[in-house]
């Protein structure tokens, strides 16, 4: 059996001819931070792991794949020869929700016409359901504009062949939802985000770029017969905030706004949570991100209580594309080096499907922060 010394030997000499890139290869020891310090991508780490197994002759759990044991080289040979102990986390599957009635506060909504499910998968928001997603919204918009974003209007739909530049079609392509029966090359856009890049393609950028807009994007992901239709639909409303440039930007949007969001869901008083996703904003290899999210959390979510029995659904995303972006559409800094991108997406009808449940269809039992602004322009 090898050593903690002998793999980590082994692991360094691997690393270096492999994995780093040149300009960084001379200076990684056993004690470098390889995921902090980004000297692994997620398209690194398929690789990491299968040598580590193939040195081990053993096939290393999913549960065992997490920071604490890859944070170094030295940290791997110790952790995986069993002189340090193995962290381990419990993985839930995606989809593995308790099957509880939905809230019946919403329904209520239903009833009073404020909100009302079309036959093809969206929610039609009017009155009060109106007023509070236009408060969600301002609200966010504020906060983008604070941080030096510039408001932009993005069309309805999106070329296929843009999709298809940025890997989304081979990643995802079950969920394309087309733009008209006969048409081939136009669909309805599944991110906000998608837009902004194709105008950068192939160039040099001057500066960093921070947008923000609100749109309407499509997944094919409704279905009509699901105990919560409302919380997965066919076409729903979005706003994003996106910034393109180097990667200390993307971490000063995604931690500002997750401590406004943070404070926020206090003022309103609900019940929420946020946690790192292991669902990949989307990669052509989505084994790899789903494991570098998990060492190096690349999204987290903001996911919102829906029902007295605790059931939650994700309102928001904080999302670190890494150069993904970047190299998919040949975007560059004034360094030379891709472009970093990330964005903080907002969807609307959950949150006001998520408040309405957790405060009750009567606005005069809502906070005062958002009853006494927009309310009474509902009525």
């Amino acid at each position: 059996m090898l050593t903690a010394k002998e793999l980590e030997q082994r692991l360094l000499k691997f690393t270096r001819e492999r994995l780093a890139t040149r300009e960084v290869v001379d200076t990684i020891t056993v004690d470098t931070r390889l995921f902090e310090d980004r000297v692994i991508d997620s398209l690194k780490v398929l690789e990491l792991i299968a040598y580590v197994q193939s040195v081990l002759g053993r096939k290393i759990p999913d549960t065992q794949i997490v920071l604490a044991n890859f944070r170094s080289i030295a940290t791997i040979a110790r952790v995986f020869t069993g002189e340090a102990p193995v962290a381990t986390t419990r993985i839930q599957p995606r989809n593995a929700t308790r099957r509880t009635k939905s809230g019946s506060a919403v329904k209520e909504f239903f009833a009073r016409g404020e909100l009302e499910l079309t036959p093809d998968g969206a929610l039609i928001i009017r009155g009060a359901a109106a007023s509070l997603r236009d408060y969600f919204d301002d609200t966010v918009r504020g906060w983008a504009l604070d941080f030096g974003a510039i408001e932009e209007t993005f069309p309805a739909s999106i070329p296929i062949s843009i999709l298809e530049r940025a890997g989304f079609m081979s990643a995802f392509p079950q969920k394309l939802v087309r733009v008209g029966e006969l048409s081939d090359g136009i669909a309805g856009p599944p991110a906000v985000c998608y837009h902004n890049y194709p105008r950068f393609a192939d160039t040099t950028m001057s500066g960093e770029s921070i947008v923000t807009e609100i749109g309407r994007c499509y997944r094919n992901e409704y279905q009509a017969d699901s105990s919560y239709p409302v919380e997965r639909l066919r076409s729903f409303t979005m706003r994003e905030i996106i910034a393109l440039g180097d990667d200390k930007l993307i971490e000063r949007l995604r931690s500002e706004m997750m401590e406004q969001v943070t404070l926020w869901v206090k003022e309103l008083a609900l019940e929420g949570h946020i946690e790192i996703a292991t669902d990949p904003f989307f990669t052509d290899g989505s084994r790899g991100r789903m494991l570098m999210q998990r060492m190096l959390p690349l999204k987290y979510e903001l996911r919102l209580r829906v029902d007295p029995d605790g059931r939650s659904v994700a309102a928001a995303s904080f999302n670190n594309h890494e150069q993904h972006f970047g190299r998919a559409f040949s975007i560059r800094l004034p360094s030379a080096e891709y472009a970093h991108s990330g964005c903080v997406a907002f969807g609307w009808e959950r949150w006001i499907i998520a408040f309405v449940n957790q405060h009750g269809p009567d606005e005069d039992n809502w906070p005062d922060i958002v009853r006494l602004r927009y309310v009474a322009a509902a009525v």
